[in-house]
């Protein structure tokens, strides 16, 4: 198992690790945005004992303020026992209550009179988290060689980019747009280089992936425009604005975040493709190239149902709850369907599929240029001359 996992070319784990070091350097990029409130210590705490004297029950939520006894647990005042407030918002998506025995992340800071004040956060869930992520990994890994690899620092890298550069970028002033289709290029390259390596297979599903992001973008622009969507149905969009002190334009930055979205799964269809037609060239090294061409076409097809299914119920799965009230309420569904969040999710899958669609053709017939020469078989690639 081991020599299959570290098959893969010299030259992928070297990209690899040159990737790899790349995200190191991105995490010690500075938050430009980051200000007191960050530079306040964060520890890990258990929960000794709990009082709720302080809350006033609001229905299903709570106000006030739940006062905890806790422990530190890490840092430099580790095996301190104090008081801390689990302050209350009377809101269920924000809100937590604490029993003894709970660890949770919270910010402690010494105040002039020695004494300490400190503030609950949430439950502690990076050890978890990590767990979980180790686990992926490995299995990754495992499964994958150099490509698992790969496809796990993708990940990493996706999430840097996205955090250390993206989001201060468009936080900066930048139009969205542009940043989100740069980081969608970028991203597209790195990952398919990772997954595939310095291939022709890699190639392929660049061309097909950013075609087809291209389009969504278009359209994405045009039918938002004609729906008359302004990005007010985004999460947080209020204190955003208000933070930015209203010069950021939610409208462009919701085109931007439904191609985003959406640039996933062309990658995952452009490469599921190219894989088809390399194997396909790999096993019938003299099939013609119009023999390849409407051989990707027809992966495309059996692909496509299932990927546009996919994303439809990846929208309405996150959208359930709301539908559940509207059904329970009786709303009819030329109402449901008018309204704006609804209608913003609709186009997002739909603007999506229709990417989806396109990326096929534009894939496999990047596939029969690339793996033929002259359109009968001669010069094709071999797994000796894939390279680029």
């Amino acid at each position: 198992m081991l020599r299959a996992i570290f098959r893969g070319k010299k030259r992928d784990w070297i990209f690899c690790l040159v990737t790899l070091l790349l995200c190191g350097a991105l995490c010690f990029l500075p938050n430009p945005y980051a200000g007191d409130y960050a530079a306040i210590p964060r520890v890990q705490v258990e929960v000794l004992s709990v009082n709720n004297d302080g809350l006033e029950p609001l229905g299903i939520v709570n106000a006030g303020a739940q006062t905890c006894v806790v422990r530190v647990l890490e840092g430099e005042y580790k095996g301190l026992e104090v008081t801390a407030n689990n302050l209350q918002n009377a809101a269920l998506d924000k809100d937590k209550l604490f029993a003894p025995g709970d660890r949770a992340l919270a910010m402690i800071q010494p105040t002039e009179s020695g004494e300490f004040r400190v503030t609950m956060i949430d439950h502690y869930r990076l050890d978890t988290e990590g767990l979980l992520f180790g686990l992926f990994g490995l299995l990754l890994i495992l499964f994958g060689g150099v490509s698992g690899c790969g496809a796990l620092i993708s990940l990493v890298l996706s999430v840097m980019l996205v955090w250390k550069v993206l989001i201060p970028l468009m936080l900066a002033g930048y139009a969205p747009i542009w940043m989100a289709l740069l980081l969608v290029v970028v991203l597209t390259a790195m990952i398919d280089l990772l997954v595939a390596g310095f291939t022709r297979k890699a190639l392929v599903a660049m061309l097909g992936s950013l075609q087809g992001t291209a389009l969504t973008c278009v359209l994405a622009v045009v039918f938002g425009n004609l729906l008359k969507l302004d990005g007010g149905s985004l999460p947080y969009v209020v204190p955003l604005i208000a933070q930015s002190t209203m010069s950021l334009d939610i409208r462009t930055l919701f085109f931007a975040m439904v191609f985003i979205a959406n640039s996933g799964a062309l990658m995952d269809l452009s490469m599921d493709i190219a894989s088809a037609s390399e194997e396909l060239i790999l096993h019938k090294p003299d099939i013609t190239r119009r023999e390849l061409l409407l051989s990707g076409f027809s992966v495309g097809r059996s692909v496509i149902g299932t990927m546009t299914t996919t994303l439809m119920l990846a929208y309405s799965g996150n959208y359930l709850s709301m539908l559940m009230y509207f059904a329970g309420q009786g709303t009819p569904v030329m109402d449901v369907l008018n309204l704006k969040y609804v209608s913003s999710q609709l186009m997002n899958a739909l603007v999506g599929s229709f990417g989806l669609v396109a990326v096929t053709p534009m894939t496999a017939l990047a596939a029969s240029v690339l793996y033929t020469r002259h359109g009968r078989g001669e010069g094709v690639v071999t797994p000796t001359t894939q390279e680029v």
